[in-house]
């Protein structure tokens, strides 16, 4: 099993959106896949891209890349210091994408009472100054 982080970036200039990701091996950096979308800012659905949906939606395009033995176990989404934060899905949002998606055996899980299992992916928003 390959334990992996999915990290987010958001940049916001003038003129465009940028939307980056890099899903790296745990304790490695060792890259897995990477992928950027840039978006001219006044013709962009900011609506949408704003929206938790969006970054599930590259949730979902990274893991289905990956081979199965790549277990998901943590996400950051790296904020642009300005305009248009991308909104990061709540615990709840997050397990019911999964489950609907059919992705359960792609994130990291644990032993919870009776035989059931929780999914365990922390999401973070690292916290910079200046």
């Amino acid at each position: 099993m390959i334990d992996y982080t999915l990290k987010i970036r958001n940049k916001v200039t003038s003129r465009d959106i940028v939307v980056s990701y890099r899903a790296t091996v745990d304790n490695d950096q060792k890259d897995l896949t990477t992928g950027e979308m840039k978006f001219d800012l006044g013709a962009a659905n900011v609506d949408y891209l704003t929206h938790s949906q969006f970054v599930l939606g590259i949730v979902e395009t990274v893991i289905l890349r990956l081979n199965p033995s790549c277990v998901l176990d943590r996400i950051e989404v790296d904020q642009s210091a300005n305009r248009l934060k991308l909104q990061i899905p709540n615990t709840q949002e997050f397990r019911n994408y999964i489950q609907e998606h059919h992705l359960l055996k792609n994130v990291a899980q644990t032993a919870v009472a009776n035989g059931h299992r929780a999914i365990n992916v922390s999401i973070s928003t690292p916290f910079k100054l200046g």
